[in-house]
């Protein structure tokens, strides 16, 4: 083979293998870019979660009247020492809470199995929420002289219905009002207490207490403090004392479930 010839065929060579590179690195370029385009395993285990559906019920209270804003309440506006403590708990941890106010001002659980039958079953189906508050102010139960009997029979139904639905319940004791140490001093613990009792009587991992009234009462005593500080009227606490007992019920709730997100138990 003459010198020509083979400087032709080493030419040939050196284009087709430089060919036959480019291809395979635009073929590994593009399989690389599909990769990256694509969510890593650990990638999508990082992606954080759907927010978890807290639905609360109860009173005036429990919608945070008297709390910043709360004139606004008849458009949706809700507040109060409730979604304070689930705010928190969003920022502190990896689980982000939704608030569906259910709360019906001037109403009891009385009210809500008779006057406002059907709507609670139907705030369980619509919603689907991962977690109920029954957080009643006893007030609205003191005042007509609700009896106990039917009390915790109606606070009993409220939580059975919710364990149906799979919901964790939390039963919330209210902030304390001027009302509450004074007029009805008696009647309004008498109640509570009686929710409480009624609450733990069902012997469920998916039903919690938090006792906010008297953790409120025992964090005045502590301080050397008075109550009217904290109150807006005889019935309701002012911004001031929402934010107190959204903290003490924070607090409860990081002390309970720690960073982990409040699940039913099945």
């Amino acid at each position: 083979m003459s010198a020509i010839r083979r400087r032709t065929s080493l030419i040939t060579l050196f284009i087709a293998a430089a060919m036959l590179a480019g291809i395979y690195g635009a073929r590994e370029a593009a399989i690389n870019h599909a990769q990256s385009a694509q969510p890593t395993s650990a990638a999508r285990i990082a992606a954080p979660a759907a927010p978890e559906r807290v639905m609360t019920i109860g009173g005036s209270i429990a919608k945070g009247w008297m709390d910043t804003g709360w004139q606004n309440w008849r458009k949706g506006w809700h507040g109060g020492y409730l979604l304070r403590a689930f705010t928190s708990l969003s920022q502190t941890t990896k689980t982000r809470y939704t608030i569906y106010d259910r709360t019906i001002v001037g109403a009891n659980a009385r009210q809500l199995a008779t006057m406002y039958a059907g709507r609670y079953p139907h705030w369980l189906k619509s919603i689907r929420p991962q977690i109920v508050v029954i957080s009643w102010g006893g007030l609205n139960d003191a005042l007509p002289k609700t009896p106990i009997g039917i009390y915790r029979e109606d606070i009993l139904s409220e939580i059975r219905q919710a364990l149906a639905a799979h919901a964790v319940v939390l039963i919330v004791t209210p902030p304390i009002t001027e009302a509450a140490l004074t007029i009805y001093r008696t009647a309004v613990p008498f109640y509570l207490n009686n929710e409480l009792s009624v609450a733990r009587s069902v012997h469920s991992p998916n039903v919690y207490t938090f006792d906010v009234f008297n953790q409120m009462k025992a964090y005045l005593a502590a301080h050397h403090l008075t109550y009217r500080p904290f109150m807006a009227n005889a019935w309701h606490p002012n911004a001031r004392g929402h934010q107190l007992a959204g903290k003490l019920l924070f607090q409860d709730l990081s002390k309970r479930f720690g960073s982990q997100p409040i699940r039913f138990v099945r």
